[in-house]
């Protein structure tokens, strides 16, 4: 049971940030990055650019066509899309550890993606990403 949890728990960690994040950028619009694995290597190319000093830095979000972001537009995307990220993976980990820990079949099928994770199954990271948001 505990293998099948983690496995959808899995899944639904992945389709997460498959599925992306919005963003507001200096537009004042709000802009919605998918994070297919070949959005984040265009990603990483694209901050390969912004690290050389490259100043036309050409993306597109979903649904727009391509265009220059700003070097300030073209690293939030790339912050807000490394973070993203990196919270859904070190809360999986998390999530997994704890559901390791349980010991009841009803208690495991409780578990939902997203649900608040013990303090004792929290890894550090999580701890401290948990205290920047607040």
């Amino acid at each position: 049971m505990k293998e099948m949890k983690i496995k959808e728990m899995s899944g639904i960690c992945e389709s997460t940030i498959t599925n992306g994040f919005d963003i507001v950028l200096s537009d004042g619009k709000s802009h919605h990055f998918s994070l297919s694995v070949q959005d984040q290597l265009n990603l990483i190319t694209l901050s390969t650019m912004l690290a050389s000093g490259e100043e036309y830095i050409p993306y597109h979000a979903d649904g727009e066509l391509c265009k220059a972001y700003s070097l300030e537009d073209a690293s939030a995307i790339i912050t807000t899309a490394t973070n993203f990220k990196t919270y859904h993976i070190t809360y999986f980990n998390s999530l997994k550890a704890y559901i390791n820990s349980l010991k009841s079949i009803k208690t495991v099928s409780a578990v939902t993606y997203g649900m608040e994770i013990p303090d004792k199954y929290k890894s550090e990271v999580l701890t401290a990403l948990l205290s920047q948001v607040s």
